[in-house]
């Protein structure tokens, strides 16, 4: 009769080997090169879909230049206390040198820079405070949990609530998947939505609506905050990497049918999306290939 406890080390230890890999900022290719072994097979070890042999193991271990008794006692110190050790991030911070297009901000929106800034941090407390307790219960951090498009929903959901309590006032939420997001209670300002894309994908709706909007971009970084790109080296915690602002007619928009949705939806075109005031970034997150870009001026 198989022993539940080995079992349950032995998921630990495959935690505990992913931390350690992204804690050294290594991607599956770059580990893969060390110990020979195929990134898929990293990929299926770390999702616990393959238990990793003792030989496979000593590899990944010597690759990290750690003994693997060290990892296997992690791995029981996991085990019994229900989470791995450094699993939470360490880095949580939204730098106000960042921050820019200040004035348009206001103008648009109303909003400072501070408010953002405070919607993004509490967007994030709540996150790792909701993880926190998941993997305290025995279970995978939320990133693993929900499809991306409905974490991007959450996401936006902790945005607009964080926004409301900053906005002193002048913004209250509306009731879930109602139109608008947010609701001005200052006559000289209008309805605000608030969109979230993953990475690289432009911010999208079900259908073309005119307004202000507020677009948030994020990525998923390993438990160090550290970004690797290539969705198999995902990690499991959001880090917001680009803000931007601006009021969007209807056509702004382009119709298309995307893999994954249901019916059609109304994606900000790219040379509208592009042209809009940027107002966060966060150039050590960046997804895109490392170059100038002038789409970012004063940041590379």
């Amino acid at each position: 009769m198989p022993d539940p406890s080995a079992d349950k080390i032995l998921q630990a230890l495959v935690k505990v080997l992913r931390v350690e890999r992204e804690a050294k900022g290594l991607n599956y290719e770059e580990l893969g090169a060390v110990t020979g072994l195929h990134r898929t097979t990293l990929g299926l070890y770390e999702r616990g879909e393959r238990c990793p042999t003792i030989e496979a193991a000593l590899q990944i271990a010597e690759a990290l230049g750690m003994p693997l008794s060290s990892l296997i006692r992690k791995a029981e110190e996991s085990a019994e206390s229900g989470r791995v050790s450094e699993e939470f991030i360490t880095r949580r911070e939204v730098p106000l040198g960042n921050f820019r297009n200040g004035s348009e901000l206001r103008s648009c929106l109303g909003l400072s820079p501070d408010a953002v800034r405070a919607a993004i941090l509490d967007c994030y407390n709540t996150l790792d405070t909701i993880d926190q307790q998941l993997v305290a219960h025995g279970a995978e951090p939320m990133a693993r949990l929900v499809e991306l498009a409905n974490l991007s929903s959450m996401i936006g959901n902790l945005l607009g609530a964080g926004l409301a309590s900053a906005s002193n006032g002048l913004y209250r939420r509306n009731r879930p998947h109602a139109y608008p997001d947010l609701i001005p209670q200052n006559p000289d300002y209008n309805d605000l939505e608030i969109k979230v894309a993953l990475e690289k994908n432009k911010p999208k709706g079900h259908l073309p609506k005119a307004g202000n909007y507020i677009t948030f971009r994020y990525v998923l970084c390993n438990d160090s905050g550290q970004f690797i790109s290539g969705k198999e080296n995902r990690g499991l915690r959001v880090f917001i990497w680009e803000v931007k602002v601006g009021r969007i007619r209807e056509s702004d928009f382009d119709l298309s049918n995307t893999e994954g949705d249901s019916g059609k939806t109304a994606v900000i075109k790219t040379a509208v999306f592009n042209a809009m005031p940027l107002i966060y970034f966060d150039p050590d997150l960046l997804p895109y290939a490392r170059r100038r870009d002038r789409r970012y001026p004063g940041f590379n």
